[in-house]
């Protein structure tokens, strides 16, 4: 399991990754997804101009698979993630798996 603040863990997933169901970290992952995401994502994960895919709705996705997609990149055809390891520390990274997660929920 993942070491993090008290203040951002309620428990454990059945996938044994720390909860990012929180509303703290929810809100902190909307703030660094604005920051960091949103340039290629589009405001709101609608998607971009670069051509990176939508993240609303992306229930097909699991808190560890996007934890390791924001960790260490992605290459699908001719867009490339990069991978955030050095830029954003594993809270951080925990927090944007929240905020997506969130968004797989519609109305949210």
């Amino acid at each position: 399991m993942v070491a993090l603040p008290l203040a951002f863990v309620t428990g454990v997933t059945a996938e044994g990754v720390p909860d990012p169901g929180t509303p703290g970290m929810v809100a902190q992952g909307r703030e660094l997804f604005g920051e960091s995401c949103s340039y290629c994502h589009g405001e709101g994960g609608i998607g971009g101009a670069s051509g990176a895919p939508s993240l609303q709705g992306r229930a097909d996705l699991s808190a560890t698979e996007l934890f390791e997609t924001i960790t260490r990149g992605r290459i699908n055809g001719m867009n490339i993630m990069p991978g955030w390891e050095e830029a954003l520390s594993e809270e951080q990274r925990w927090a944007l798996v929240a905020f997506l997660r969130s968004m797989a929920v519609p109305g949210n």
